[in-house]
């Protein structure tokens, strides 16, 4: 075995050993070794120490004095080390290996100037100083302060996955360099990218910038654009840079351009700055800003702006939330929504839904949550998005309200809520009102052991008004509800199934006056009276799975509304069962469900609302949706009010709707990815809209093409993603893939 010998050199010690078998006798070897230690004593000018400050057993020697520039001690390992007393000079042979802290160097020959500082490494170097790697031919570097050349060199940056390369790599600083006749690439084959650059000079400072001068831009070695000077964010975390660009074509207005630029203000902090170019649209641009303040304080702030070249107006958007928990008990939202133009949407959205919009709401709402409480503050603007004015909209500029959920009173069997509310509706048009609602209600639940709970309940619903819709005399409302409740919720398992059924049956008695004078704002002003009895069946089919966690299987709930008021009235077109409602989740298998929602026409024998949603969930490589939306259209049944949320009795215009939606996400694992959306109605058996979507991914780039179908124009967008040269998404791009 060939001798082993290490050596430390600096504060705190200076160490020479021998490892491996010896090649001499014992008596020899320890000749050898008292020799080495004598050389060096007499090398370095030390007197002999006492006996108590060196052991010779372990070769350990303390030096007099130290070197003040030198932080860290340097250890050195090789299979022959040689040291040379007259030009105070370490040399080193045969898998050296030099630490000095988190440095290290590995390499075939070292020589070491003790006196300089000065090393010289050849042959297979590796450098690294913890984080970031360095492979050379031969370095050349300071000890004292870690810095020096490297020379035909690789520089691969951990974090990120960069790869440089160099024919001289300088270390100007720890965390500074500049490569000369440089190339550049994010790719995990280095030596044969998918895509690089190459320049004659970078310098790269980590953890902020990449300047680049006269680079190419080359694909399989192929050049592909020139740029004589390129900066580029080459941070660990956030990146302060221009965003990869998107590029599109409109059957409408051209070509499309779209530009952001993101920066990363401090680590709560970012914006994104965009320029937007929509051909013959016109052009415009935007800001999203978003902030953390603390644990419980964040918000963004979005406005966006263009040009109509075509109508000659300015079209911007104004979009902001803010959340604020000040206690765990007290909290705040604040959500801003404003268009300057209520046809936006539908002049510039590429999103089916957002040209749907009827109107769009903003908020402040600060809410208080206690143990048997709620309160609340809300104040709300409406823009109504189907008429050019908004003056005639009512808002609601504040509102008040405070809720005692059910509280017992004292040791008493009787039970005691409360709601109200105060609100000020407010407009520039149009008869504007004050509204108080109080509403107190008392509830006496009863056991019937095992046949369920009976729960008699009755209250009073006062609503004062500051003026009619007569007259400017404030008006007031008065209800006196009552009720009977029963429910008997039942549980039964066998072997791993559980069935959870939940029957209830509600007699409601509600009498309205006719108020045709009070001012109509909301679904409080409409109540209408009542006498009906509603029946509700939820059952629900669990199983438990190999770690006992509890699955849903199946869902079902049947609810049905019987009119006592309409089957006393004297009509012959009385009809006092509602239409019957059917919810139901399959859970067929953990990768396909079925959604359903309908109602039944018990007299025309016909299906008022017919909704599915059939979902395949095989992540992550294929998932898809199927929709189907059906509204027969006429007069049809409320889905519940303030009083009963399963309540089927009023009823309500409603237009008719049929149509299906689908979302398709195919990903296959040689990194093509195929994505559809669409919307298709049935009535002009025409798509709303159709969206087809192709991701082509490699390691270190990707290719995204998206073409949508808008009745009125076509979109064709493209965009290129480069690993390691940033990237970004969009919305339209996000609902895609």
């Amino acid at each position: 075995m060939i001798p082993r010998f290490a050596a430390s050199i600096g504060t705190p010690a200076f160490r020479i050993e021998k490892r491996g078998a010896p090649l001499l006798p014992p008596s020899a070897s320890f000749s050898l070794r008292f020799c080495l230690l004598l050389m060096v004593l007499i090398g370095f000018g030390f007197p002999l120490l006492p006996s108590d400050a060196w052991a010779i057993s372990k070769n350990i020697l303390s030096p007099l004095k130290k070197r003040p520039d030198i932080q860290e001690p340097i250890y050195l390992t090789a299979d022959r080390l040689e040291y040379r007393k007259e030009e105070d000079l370490f040399l080193a042979e045969g898998s050296v290996v030099v630490t000095q802290g988190p440095m290290r160097i590995e390499a075939d020959d070292v020589a070491l100037d003790n006196g300089t500082g000065k090393l010289i490494a050849t042959g297979s170097v590796h450098f690294s100083d913890g984080e970031n790697q360095i492979d050379s031919d031969q370095i050349e570097i300071d000890v004292n302060t870690q810095l020096g050349i490297l020379y035909d060199a690789r520089l691969f940056i951990k974090s990120e996955n960069y790869t440089l390369d160099g024919e001289e790599i300088e270390r100007r600083s720890p965390d500074r360099y500049v490569l000369k006749d440089a190339a550049f690439t994010a790719c995990t084959c280095p030596d044969d990218p998918e895509w690089r650059i190459r320049a004659g000079q970078i310098r790269l400072h980590l953890d902020h910038y990449l300047v680049i001068r006269n680079l190419v831009f080359y694909a399989d070695d192929i050049p592909i654009f020139y740029l004589p000077y390129l900066l580029y964010p080459a941070k660990t975390q956030r990146q302060t840079g221009l965003l990869v660009p998107h590029i599109g074509y409109s059957s409408k207005w051209g070509f499309r351009y779209n530009q952001d630029f993101f920066w990363a203000i401090s680590k709560s902090q970012d914006m994104t700055i965009s320029l937007d170019h929509r051909g013959s649209k016109g052009d415009g641009g935007g800001l999203e800003y978003r902030y953390i303040l603390s644990k419980g304080s964040k918000g963004e702030l979005q406005a966006d702006y263009l040009y109509d070249k075509e109508k000659q107006v300015g079209r911007w958007e104004l979009r902001y939330h803010h959340e604020q928990r000040f206690t765990e008990r007290i909290n705040a939202k604040v959500d801003i929504h404003y268009i300057n133009q209520e046809n936006n949407f539908q002049e510039l959205s590429d999103i089916t839904a957002e040209r749907a919009q009827q109107n769009i709401e903003s908020n402040i709402f600060v809410t208080y949550r206690g143990e048997e409480s709620f309160a609340y503050f809300l104040a709300r603007y409406t823009q109504d998005l189907t008429t050019p004015s908004n003056s005639a909209t009512p808002q609601r500029l504040p509102e008040i309200g405070y809720s005692l959920l059910s509280h017992r009173l004292g040791d008493s069997p009787v039970y005691f809520s409360f709601e109200s509310s105060a609100v000020n509706f407010w407009r520039s048009e149009g008869s504007t009102a004050q509204r108080v609602d109080l509403y107190p209600k008392l509830s006496l639940p009863i056991s019937l052991e095992e046949a369920g709970t009976l729960t008699p309940w009755a209250g009073v619903r006062e609503t004062w008004y500051s003026r009619g819709t007569l007259a400017d005399e404030s008006i007031g409302r008065e209800i006196f509800p009552a009720g009977l409740r029963w429910e008997d919720p039942l549980v039964k398992a066998w072997g791993t199934t559980v069935h959870l059924l939940d029957p209830s049956l509600m007699y409601e008695y509600i009498p309205v006056e006719d108020h045709p004078d009070i001012p109509q704002f909301d679904e409080l002003d409409r109540l209408q009276d009542r006498n009906a009895v509603t029946a509700s069946v939820a059952q629900r089919f669990l199983r438990r799975d190999e770690k006992g966690a509890l699955q849903e299987k199946l869902s079902l709930r049947f609810t049905e509304t019987y009119s006592v008021r309409d089957a006393r009235s004297d009509g012959n077109d009385a009809r006092p069962l509602s239409d019957f409602r059917s919810e139901a989740a399959f859970h067929f298998t953990r990768y396909l469900s079925l959604g359903l929602d309908t109602f039944y026409d018990l007299y025309d024998h016909r299906v008022s609302y017919w909704n599915t949603d059939l979902t395949l969930d095989l992540s992550p490589h294929l998932t898809a949706t199927l929709g189907q939306r059906y509204t027969r259209g006429g007069t049809l049944p409320q889905r519940g009010d303030l009083f009963n949320p399963l309540y089927l009795g009023d009823r309500e215009a409603a237009p008719r709707v049929q149509f299906w939606t689908e979302r398709i996400l195919l990903r296959t694992p040689w990194g093509i990815h195929l994505a559809s959306r669409a919307y298709f109605d049935a009535e002009t058996s025409k798509f709303v809209e159709i969206a087809y979507g192709l991701q082509y991914e490699r390691q270190c780039w990707s290719f995204t093409l998206t073409y949508q179908d808008l009745r009125t124009r076509n979109e064709l967008t493209f965009m290129v993603n480069l690993k390691g040269l940033g990237a970004t998404t969009s919305r339209k791009f996000a609902s895609l893939f």
